[in-house]
Order: structure tokens, then sequence, then C-alpha cells
């Protein structure tokens, strides 16, 4: 039996080891991109990008900033405005939209499951695709905490108002986001744009114009980003900016931990696996270095947006995973080989090589927030954000199976290294 000395030792080693091929693979990527990008930069090419409908969607934008600022900064809100605008029928849409996501936003497994709905539905709308693949990953997130590792490695009361912080953002997103889609859906089904009324839903103005546009001329590209912008502000004010997340969470040496550790990742698998396989199916994706910082999370989610769209074969494993492999929140969804939804016997103290470690189902190990009170008002005070409203390329380096392999031995050797006894 190793001494607990001994095996700090041994964790530390492996720590450091993994942490320089970390490092080194990091940099070679970052290194060979770069030379791709030159020896490819007039062949690469980029989505498909609409600049008269960007810009006509700009200066309506515009305008209704410009409307703002004349009423002296303020705008009316829906409920200021009373319920005389909107007639008996629009009311009972309003009604039942606000029904459908109150439903569907209980938790993160009803909210996946939702986006992949209307993506299926409606496959235009790219944003709820990425959503879904995004909002699976924040599921695995939210699990982590009360996994295999996490719980050696972090506080019971800093993994709490960590899983707060995930939760609060992909609620509110989700609250944000949802409304606009099912719109979308009733406009289609009444033949005619339903679109004046976002406000009911507390939308922010940025929006209506790309709603607009769209429904004169499907360029998905731009109401996509124009989402990715409009959801990432959402957050800013809310949850970012928040003194309380702040103090609890985002100022934490352990949270700052996860960029460090190049532990924000965002992952999307190529296959859908089968419980006995014993190799890893492959994944594709990208690392978030700053989660707080909001043009870094704005670029970041344009860049997977490519990535899902840009590569047909990365698309169509994406949509196949979708389909076939249920969200649980656990990350056994898509590596069986290595994780599994049981935890082992507390009495275990050494482990096998072909030992796979706990990620459990989101269900069994967190309860359902309460609903909690939206903050009003709009984001939308300027127009710095337009100059995200650019043609993007998909990253020519994304394959992430090396790199979350590595992200897992590094975390199990950080939490031996601290909780020795454990492992």
């Amino acid at each position: 039996m190793l001494s607990n000395l001994s095996k700090r030792m041994r964790h530390a080693i492996q720590l450091m080891r993994h942490s320089f091929d970390t490092a080194y693979s990091v940099v070679r990527s970052t290194w060979n991109e770069l030379y791709q990008q030159l020896l490819q930069w007039r062949e690469r090419p980029s989505f498909d990008w609409n600049r008269a409908a960007a810009k006509r969607a700009e200066e309506q934008a515009s305008r209704l900033l410009n409307e703002k600022v004349r009423q002296q900064g303020t705008v009316s809100s829906f409920r200021e405005r009373g319920d005389t605008e909107f007639s008996a029928e629009e009311w009972r849409i309003i009604r039942q939209i606000q029904s459908s996501v109150r439903t569907a936003n209980r938790n993160n497994i009803t909210r996946t499951a939702a986006y992949a709905r209307i993506y299926q539905s409606y496959p235009e709308l790219h944003w709820a695709l990425l959503a879904h693949m995004v909002s699976r990953n924040g599921g695995w997130s939210m699990t982590d905490l009360q996994g295999e590792w996490l719980p050696r490695i972090m506080s019971a009361n800093h993994r709490l108002w960590t899983y707060r912080v995930l939760e609060r953002s992909n609620a509110l997103i989700f609250h944000d986001a949802y409304p606009q889609l099912l719109l979308y859906a009733a406009s289609r089904r009444a033949g005619k744009s339903l679109f004046h009324l976002l406000p009911a839903f507390g939308v922010s103005a940025f929006m209506t114009p790309f709603w607009d546009g769209f429904w004169v001329q499907q360029t998905s590209s731009l109401l996509t980003t124009a989402l990715i912008i409009n959801e990432q502000n959402v957050i800013e004010g809310r949850v970012m900016r928040n003194p309380t997340y702040r103090a609890h969470v985002l100022n934490e040496w352990d949270f700052q931990l996860h960029g460090w550790l190049q532990m924000n990742q965002v992952i999307f698998p190529l296959g859908v696996p089968s419980p006995r396989e014993e190799e890893a199916i492959p994944l594709v994706g990208l690392n978030l270095e700053n989660f707080t910082d909001l043009d870094e999370r704005i670029a970041f989610g344009e860049k997977l947006y490519a990535l899902l769209f840009h590569t047909p074969h990365i698309y169509n494993h994406a949509v196949r995973f979708m389909r076939a492999a249920p969200h649980t929140g656990s990350r056994a969804d898509y590596w069986p080989h290595r994780f599994v939804k049981q935890a082992i016997p507390p009495d275990r103290t050494e482990l096998s090589v072909t030992y796979r470690a706990y990620s459990p189902a989101l269900t069994d190990v967190w309860k359902d927030e309460p609903a909690r009170q939206i903050e009003e008002g709009d984001w939308f005070i300027d127009e710095r954000m337009y100059r995200h409203l650019q043609p993007i390329s998909a990253p020519l380096q994304a394959d992430m199976t090396s790199s979350h392999d590595r992200l897992w031995r590094e975390t199990a050797s950080l939490a031996g290294f601290i909780h020795p006894s454990k492992g």
C-alpha cells in the first residue's frame, strides 16, 4: 500500500507530464493553424454572407437605437404600452409560447431536448442545433461538479455556486432565445410575420431587424451570428457582471484554473458510441480561454458555429449524435469507455488500468432550480456589437480527441495530488 506522500508525488509527476503535453500540444496546434492559414488563405472558404442583408439589419437597428436616444434613453416597456396593442389571437400565441418556455426551462436536460425538437422541425434555424450541442456541454460541465474528480479539487460550496452560474446562464439564454424560435414556428404556421410580438418576451430590440430580414430572405448565417451576439450579451450583465456570482465563482482561483488547464472545452462527438466500445469516438471542438470576456465568448460561439456547419462530415456526425444519443448530462453519453453513470464503491482506493470514472446523470445529482425573476432591461445601448457581424471561417485545427483525453488525465492527477488517499 502506497503512503499518501508517495501517492502525492506520483500524481504530481503525472500532472506535470500531462500539463507539459497539453502546453506543447496547444503551441503546436496554434503554429500549425497559422501555417495552414498562410497556405490556404486565398482558397479558404467562409460562410455565405449576405453583406447587403447585414447592412440593412444594422441600419434598422441603428434607427431603433436612435429612437431610444430620442426618447431620452428610455423605452416604454411591453407592460407600459398596455394590452390593447395586441389582438386576442396574438395574446393566445404569446401565452402559449410563454407556457411552452416555462415547461421546457426546467433544467439542462429539458432545454437540450427542446433545442433539438425545434431544429429538427426547422433546420434553417442553425442556432438551434448549435445551442443543442453547446447545451450538452453545459450539462456535462454541471455533472463534472459532482463526478469523479472535481469534488476532490473544489469545495462543496464553490461547486454549488459554480453550478448556479452555469444553470443561470443556461436558463437565461433559453428564456430569451427559445421564445424567438417558437415565434418563428408560429409565424410559419400562420403564414405571416409575428415578430412584432418580440417585445412581449423581453427580447432585445437588437434582434428585431434580423428576424424581419430572415423572414424575407433566409440568411441563416446572419441570423445565427446575431443570436450568438444577443445571447452572450443577455448573460453579460445578469451573470458575468453580477457581484454575487463574481464574488462566489468568477473571481475565484479554482474557476480561473479551468482556463489554465484547458478545462473550458466545448466538444462535438463524431459518432454514436456503443457501450461495449473500448476506443474513443473522435471529438472536435474548441477551448474557451476566458469565460468572463464578452468579446471572446462571442468570437468563440461564431467559431463553433462555423465548425459545426462549415464541414459536412462534422455536421452530419453531430446531427446523427443528436438524434441517436439521448442527453443525460453524463459524459458516458459519448465516451462510455472512459465514464460510467454509477459511482464506485467508497472502499475502492487502487484503480485498475481499465477503470472508468464516475460521471453521473444530471438529474441524479442536481435538483431543478426554482424559477427566478429575470432582470429587466435591454443590453442594446450602442453600436459596439456591430463589429461581430462579419463573415467567419471554420478553424483549421479542431481535433480534440487527444486533448480531451489529456484533460481528464490532468484532472485525475490533480485530484490525486490534493487527495492522495482517494486514488
